[in-house]
């Protein structure tokens, strides 16, 4: 070989040896680069899960509720709660969890399903109603609703649970803080009145005293009024012995009819002789008319004409009286047992004179002891109505007391204790749905395991077969016709191994069957696009392009986003990702098992063939590079 091919193309001991010490340097550099990539990938993911992108929609409408004094104030509930999640504030982080923005119920999904946003929070409706639920007596626990896409994270789902029951758990803490606040207030509200009933019972009792003290009056009155009773009985005595000066003069009375009686007795022949009497002188009137008629008549009694005239009218006036001195006789009889009548009256009522002295005089007595104990009676009446009064205010404060009370109370009446506990134990729920749920962990490892498995398969294939060997280099055939040789062989190899893995896909991962011609497709497309990067970096970069390619495969591995959201890894790799092709690789791969939808999985294929198109034409570019530089060796060397 000529001197100007060997200072070319050979290499002196020394630059031999620190070819080889730098070799094995980088070879020991590896490891460290591809734990430092990630490290310095995740090392702030606990830092940055506040950057994940969420969005908020706040369905709630308001309630109004009326305070302990009358007064009507709005709750809005999940408008505090949306304040809490997009507060700006570093202390609501371990709160809000995400970074919050709120959106309607459209533009979120739409959202959602673009991968612009890995969750949506959904506050219902009845948000407020059922956080102020808990002050009635049907308490109903807050539900929320989060909802991720498995399409494109499968962790931002665990993830936006952990944040959710997170929420829920600070938010309700709130809630039931405000809920004891309350109920402690009622409590206190509740001593209050019983305390105004205390204070009403107080005075009941003491106008219950008041009614007692009255009372025992009302008895000592009573008592009073029986023993003037009694006094009114031995009263009645001295009444009789009172009038002891009537029955001595009825006494008298009596012996004056007595003698009058006896007396009278001498009147009885009269009760005859008065009627012989009157028929007498009518008689003896008569006799004279005739005789005074005879005598008149005769002339030598008429010098004792005038006298016989007088004697005459004498004797017809007494004929004219005879008659009532007959009836006088006859009415005698009718005199004297009137007489003998009154006579025994007066006996009889000279018998009883004594004691009804005796019982008059005991009673003007009783009744002066009445009179007095009727007076005490009547004292010890207005006590006891007083005392009534005082009862009457004391019980009516009591019963409004008691009613404010039971009013504070009532809201416990009818609330069922275990549904109760069970809000207030957590009055706000989560419930997280999944969109394109991937149920099983084999769907996200085969995800992840094929576009690697792949990135290694070709990788192990440049690293056993040199793509190019220095006399393809040197022949005549073309370089795309050079090209077309490494990559077909590789892709045959490749190809082979995207089969075998996407048998194990569907097989030992559980990916459903159904999916097979997606998958194998896919698999088929990463096999081409990764043959043709690792083309390009054994064709430019030679054994280094191994290197270089273990170290791109942990940075891809590092900045990739479908399993877990991009913004938990650091800024730089999160710029990177979009230009690394293992992250449409995953990102293609994991909206077919997750079934999001062919536009997603078309897409990634687009970009893929974008990277495999853009490698080929390094590769070639590198091709004739290569086989320029060596045509110029070989040019000069002739020279």
């Amino acid at each position: 070989m000529s001197t100007a091919l060997d200072k070319l193309f050979s290499r002196t001991p020394r630059r031999r040896r620190l070819t080889v010490a730098a070799l094995v340097a980088v070879v020991v550099a590896v490891p460290l680069a591809v734990a430092g990539l990630f490290t310095v990938a995740l090392v702030s993911a606990d830092d940055r899960v506040d950057t994940i992108p969420a969005i908020v929609v706040n369905n709630d409408e308001f309630v109004t509720t009326t305070l302990p004094d009358g007064t009507e104030q709005q709750v809005l509930a999940g408008r505090l709660l949306v304040t809490e999640l997009t507060a700006p504030s570093a202390s609501d982080a371990s709160t809000a969890g995400f970074d919050w923005t709120i959106s309607n119920t459209a533009d979120a999904q739409a959202a959602l399903a673009a991968g612009d946003a890995y969750a949506i929070l959904t506050i219902p409706s009845d948000f407020s109603a059922s956080i102020t639920s808990l002050s009635g007596s049907t308490p109903v626990q807050a539900d929320l609703d989060i909802r991720t896409d498995d399409a494109h994270s499968y962790l931002a789902g665990s993830l936006a649970q952990s944040v959710g029951s997170a929420m829920t758990g600070a938010f309700g803490q709130a809630i039931t803080a405000q809920y004891l606040e309350g109920l402690y207030t009622n409590l206190a509200l509740l001593g209050s009145s019983l305390t105004d009933a205390a204070d009403g019972a107080a005075a009941l009792s003491t106008g219950v005293s008041g009614v007692k003290a009255g009372l025992d009056s009302l008895a000592a009155g009573t008592a009073t009024a029986a023993t003037g009773a009694a006094s009114a009985a031995s009263g009645a005595t001295s009444y009789a012995s009172g009038v002891a000066s009537y029955t001595d003069g009825v006494t008298g009375l009596s012996a004056g009819l007595t003698e009058l009686k006896s007396g009278a007795g001498a009147l009885a022949p009269l009760e005859t002789g008065l009627p012989a009497y009157a028929s007498g002188v009518q008689g003896t009137a008569a006799a004279f008319t005739a005789l005074n008629a005879q005598m008149q008549a005769d002339p030598n009694v008429a010098f004792y004409a005038g006298a016989l005239a007088q004697i005459q009218g004498g004797l017809t006036a007494l004929g004219a009286q005879s008659p009532g001195i007959g009836a006088a006789g006859t009415g005698i009889g009718s005199v004297l047992d009137g007489i003998s009548s009154s006579a025994n009256g007066a006996l009889t009522l000279a018998a009883g004179g004594p004691a009804l002295s005796s019982g008059a005089s005991d009673l003007a007595t009783g009744v002066q002891g009445i009179s007095a104990g009727l007076g005490t009676l009547a004292s010890g009446t207005e006590s006891a109505q007083a005392g009534t009064h005082a009862l009457e205010a004391g019980a009516a404060e009591l019963a409004t007391g008691l009613a404010d009370g039971a009013a504070g109370a009532s809201v416990f009446t009818d609330t069922d204790a275990a549904t109760t506990a069970a809000v207030v134990s957590e009055p706000v729920s989560v419930t997280t749905e999944r969109d394109h749920a991937i149920d099983s962990a084999g769907p996200i490892i085969g995800m992840i395991f094929v576009p690697v498995g792949l990135w290694i398969g070709a990788l192990v294939v440049f690293l056993l077969f040199t793509p190019l060997t220095a006399s393809a280099l040197a022949s005549t055939t073309s370089t795309g016709r050079l090209l077309r040789r490494g990559l077909g062989r590789a892709f045959a190899i490749v190809a082979g191994q995207a089969v075998l893995v996407t048998v194990l896909l569907h097989t030992a991962l559980d990916v459903a069957w159904t999916l097979l011609p997606a998958t194998l497709g896919f698999a088929l497309l990463l096999a081409f696009v990764f043959v043709a990067v690792q083309h390009w970096l054994s064709v430019a970069f030679g054994r280094v392009g191994i290197v270089i390619s273990l170290v791109l495969l942990a940075l891809q591995l590092a900045a990739a986003s479908g399993l877990y959201p991009i913004e938990l890894v650091a800024a730089p790799f999160q710029a990177l990702s979009p230009f690394l092709p293992l992250t449409w690789a995953v990102n293609g791969l994991q909206a077919i098992v997750s079934e999001s939808g062919g536009a997603d999985v078309a897409a990634a294929a687009a970009i893929l063939l974008l990277f495999a198109i853009g490698s080929v034409l390094l590769s070639f570019w590198s091709v004739a590079r290569a086989r320029g530089a060596r045509s110029f060796g070989l040019g000069l060397a002739r020279a």
